[in-house]
């Protein structure tokens, strides 16, 4: 791999891109990776990174022959803006406002600006301390938010709420789902390979 281009992150990033759409074999993703002459890889170093890729669950892995294809496994698609929408969606609008707010802000732990808001599916006022300019100043200087497309004239809040418990259930119910920890009727936890 010359000059390390395709290390990490970008080479992950890289085949999630090539696999936004219709699954692709190892061959196919091979080409598109290698199209560039710096970001060459070796295609046995590429078949051993697609497996890690799908070890951890973020691709999924099909036999198609003569070949395997690969796919994104959608749940790698979904934010935890999307996430925590999806988890209040069956509040009411004047409760589901204020909980959106408290989660983002416990679970990044710090303000939260409107489009991260209007992001979780919240589109209209919420009620929360609003920073002034300078504080939004600060805060930006801080965070690497460019696909947020954040100034600091966009709003950002802090909650006037806490729903210490709807974020404990809330977070348990991700972790639940995350790791596929299944209960029995009992409430028993059964499998324990996919936390160890």
């Amino acid at each position: 791999m010359a000059n390390g281009n395709l290390r990490g992150m970008q080479l992950k990033d890289r085949i999630t891109d090539i696999l936004r759409g219709d699954g692709k074999s190892i061959s196919e993703i091979y080409k598109e990776v290698n199209m560039e002459e710096e970001s060459k890889i070796h295609r046995l170093s590429l078949t051993g990174y697609l497996w890690a890729m799908a070890d951890f669950g973020v691709l999924k892995e099909k036999y198609q022959k003569p070949s395997k294809l690969y796919f994104m496994n959608k749940r790698e698609d979904t934010t935890i803006y999307d996430t925590v929408r999806i988890k209040l969606s069956q509040e009411p609008d004047e409760k589901r406002g204020p909980q959106t707010l408290y989660l983002l802000y416990k679970i990044f732990d710090r303000p939260i600006f409107r489009s991260e808001l209007e992001k979780a599916g919240v589109t209209w006022d919420v009620k929360g301390k609003k920073l002034d300019k300078k504080e939004r100043k600060k805060l930006l200087e801080k965070l690497d938010a460019k696909e947020l497309r954040l100034t600091a004239d966009s709003d950002a809040y802090i909650p006037n709420e806490e729903f210490p418990e709807l974020a404990l259930r809330i977070a348990t119910e991700i972790v639940v789902e995350k790791f596929d920890l299944r209960r029995e009727k009992a409430g028993v936890q059964k499998k324990l390979e996919n936390i160890l």
